[in-house]
């Protein structure tokens, strides 16, 4: 048996090491992970579940494959922004104050819709602080998950969530408490909380609280794939720089003093492209071949990376090497995308109804009268040809389908109309004054945009 070298470490025991360090981040032993004997199912502590947003929000704004997913699955999602309208004059104009309000426009506008999209797939919840002000002014602000210490419910019903407790530091840095109702116990209905005491809200504000992917980061199947595949790349560079180091190899006819002339011509000097090596029979310069294993490399990195895409939910193509994917697979992948980003759409034009019905109902609007059609952005290119073919026929064949509120809506944002409530405003205008022009120059439109895209 070969004797082992001091200092030096065996091959047997590096790969044991390597093992048991990958086999800790990725959290694949049950022990210390799932506790048996708590009172929840939750597989989760509160601890790790604050470690986990706090390393998301990490990666998110780090890391090249954790920022990509967090943006695919917005700029998919939102686009160039939400857009809404109502029937009921009273209500569009109480939702108008509330949406249009510069105090809100860095929540509700499209780049709060963005940051609120962001925050939730980064962190897996955002929780909206929404300010009943008088003569019907709402405001509307976000709080840090991680701010919110308890979630108070009612005793009997898990899913009754009551108050929310807060604990902050203000700009100044002095800690601050509080405790909020949530939307669904506007009568502030005292309730006992984990320490049985009964609690009351301390704070005007009505709490909003939205989760997704039950309540944890998007990021979070991939936290740990993430990290190992940053060691992966950190060691590849290291390999590489490593085998860098030394390009040529030098034999020289001669003792020490050849040696160092040679050195101290060749070494630490920059010699510029396509210059000529000239040599005596004395010195033999050859490149030294090494062999970087770049392709087998290339493959192991796909594997880890792998992991990661199936963690977000996004095919690899999306995240960097367009050399995986072809027409064929783009068109395979493609609806389980849509389906995937149609429903992230879904829960937040439900959130936002939720939202919407506080405010009007602080405005004294009645239930019948409280719909608001909620329409997001087209997820797929090909849905804007698609749309506007769509909307021609069926108003070719009934063209009263072109004085529907829906219709038109869907039909603007097809065309790119970043704020089809401002035109749909005008379109209404002008339609009193001469609705047969009217009629023809949307249907204009329409061809126009159908055949320019056709096209193209």
């Amino acid at each position: 048996m070969a004797k082992k070298t001091k200092g030096i470490k065996s091959l047997d025991t590096l790969i044991k090491e390597a093992t048991r360090s990958v086999e800790t981040e990725l959290n694949l032993e049950d022990k210390g992970w799932i506790n048996f004997s708590a009172s929840t199912g939750d597989v989760i502590s509160s601890a790790e579940r604050i470690a986990n947003v706090k390393l998301s929000r990490l990666y998110a704004v780090k890391d090249p494959l954790g920022k990509q997913a967090i943006r695919l699955w917005t700029d998919y999602t939102f686009g160039s922004g939400m857009a809404w309208d109502t029937e009921d004059k009273e209500a569009k104009r109480v939702l108008e104050s509330f949406w249009d309000a510069r105090a809100n426009r860095k929540i509700l506008g499209a780049a709060g819709q963005r940051k609120s999209s962001d925050k939730v797939l980064t962190d897996g919840m955002v929780y909206f602080a929404i300010f009943l002000g008088a003569e019907g002014e709402t405001k509307i602000r976000r709080i840090d998950p991680l701010e919110i210490k308890e979630i108070i419910t009612n005793p009997d019903d898990k899913e009754d969530e009551r108050y929310y407790r807060r604990e902050w530091s203000n700009t100044q840095g002095k800690p601050q408490k509080a405790i909020y109702r949530s939307t669904d116990n506007k009568a502030d209905i005292p309730t006992n909380d984990a320490a049985g005491n009964s609690v009351t809200s301390t704070e005007e504000a009505l709490v909003y609280r939205f989760e997704y992917n039950d309540g944890n980061p998007l990021l979070l199947p991939a936290l740990s794939w993430i990290k190992e595949y940053r060691h992966f790349l950190a060691s590849r560079i290291a390999i590489m720089l490593a085998l860098a180091r030394f390009a040529w190899r030098s034999k020289v006819k001669g003792g020490q003093t050849a040696v160092d002339a040679i050195k101290t011509k060749t070494n630490d000097q920059e010699i510029a492209a396509a210059s000529h090596l000239v040599e005596n029979m004395g010195v033999d310069t050859t490149p030294i071949k090494t062999e970087t294993g770049a392709q087998q490399a290339y493959q192991d990195a796909r594997l880890i990376r792998l992991q990661i895409c199936a963690a977000v939910g996004i095919p690899e193509q999306y995240f960097g090497d367009i050399s995986t994917g072809n027409l064929a697979t783009a068109k395979t992948v493609e609806l389980p995308l849509q389906k995937m980003f149609e429903s992230y759409q879904k829960v937040w034009s439900d959130a936002y109804k939720d939202i919407n019905d506080v405010v009007l109902e602080h405005n004294d609007i009645p239930a019948d009268k409280r719909y608001v059609d909620m329409d997001f952005p087209a997820i797929a290119p090909t849905d804007v040809v698609a749309t506007a073919t769509a909307i021609v026929q069926i108003l070719q064949v009934m063209p009263e389908f072109a004085y529907s509120p829906d219709v038109q809506q869907v039909a603007l944002m097809t065309l790119g109309i970043n704020d089809p409530a401002e035109v749909l405003d005008e379109l209404a205008k002008e339609a009193k004054k001469n609705p047969n022009i009217e009629l023809s120059k949307v249907l204009k439109l329409f061809r126009e945009s159908l055949e320019k895209k056709e096209e193209a």
